[in-house]
């Protein structure tokens, strides 16, 4: 059976055994589906919730946005919701920086994370997901990364957020983060995790749902829509 995105492939978490594949190995531009990477590695640091403040050129990214301005103090968990929710470009890059040092520093880092999970297809070329040369991942890839993302609690309880009210800013102040994932308010079951649109990439999404105790994973580039 066709479907009409470019690539698709449905997984079992726990397994790793593919129930369905369309062009599993093809890579494609992969939009902010890159940020699930991004957001593993600022999940895993250190200093999760130490307050700091962002770099003011870091934030200048255009594209969705969590609304960082020059001066806000944010923390990596915060940077995190900003990237899992409202698919903040911002976000990805301030947390980049407070990392790495720098984006290229950061970019090394998430290709190594790439190459240790076994993602051949997958090579990034900023922190992201906007359109750049040699950006890409593959629908076998993406749902690989989910499944070793989803195995990341704070990771996994963010990403299958609707919404999230937190503080930051200079200074912090109350607001709410609300998904891109409409998904996750049409169905029950769903867990997550990822949407990503760019005019090169078309719609991308990675979706995770759990029934019975098994979770499903669908990774889905250059689709006609997000749902």
């Amino acid at each position: 059976e066709e479907v009409s995105a470019a690539a698709t492939v449905v997984m079992e978490a726990d397994s790793g055994r593919v129930l369905f594949a369309q062009n599993p190995d093809t890579v494609l531009p992969n939009a902010s589906t890159t940020k699930m990477m991004t957001a593993l590695i600022a999940l895993e640091q250190p200093d999760l919730d130490e307050p700091f403040t962002v770099d003011g050129e870091a934030i200048r990214v255009e594209g969705t946005t969590m609304g960082l301005q020059p001066g806000d103090t944010v923390t990596l968990r915060q940077l995190a919701a900003g990237m899992l929710l409202p698919s903040g470009n911002d976000a990805a890059a301030a947390a980049a920086v407070r990392i790495a040092g720098s984006e290229e520093a950061f970019v090394r880092e998430m290709n190594r994370r790439a190459e240790a999970l076994g993602l051949t297809g997958t090579h990034y070329a900023n922190p992201h997901g906007l359109d750049a040369p040699g950006h890409g991942s593959t629908a076998r890839d993406l749902a690989r990364l989910a499944a070793a993302a989803l195995e990341n609690e704070d990771f996994r309880a963010l990403c299958g957020l609707e919404e999230l009210r937190l503080a930051y800013g200079n200074p912090p102040y109350n607001r709410t983060l609300y998904t891109t994932n409409e998904l996750l308010e049409s169905f029950p079951e769903a867990i997550g995790v990822k949407t990503g649109y760019t005019d090169g990439a078309g719609f991308c999404l990675v979706s995770a749902a759990e029934r019975d105790g098994t979770t499903l994973i669908i990774a889905t580039l250059d689709g006609e829509d997000v749902i």
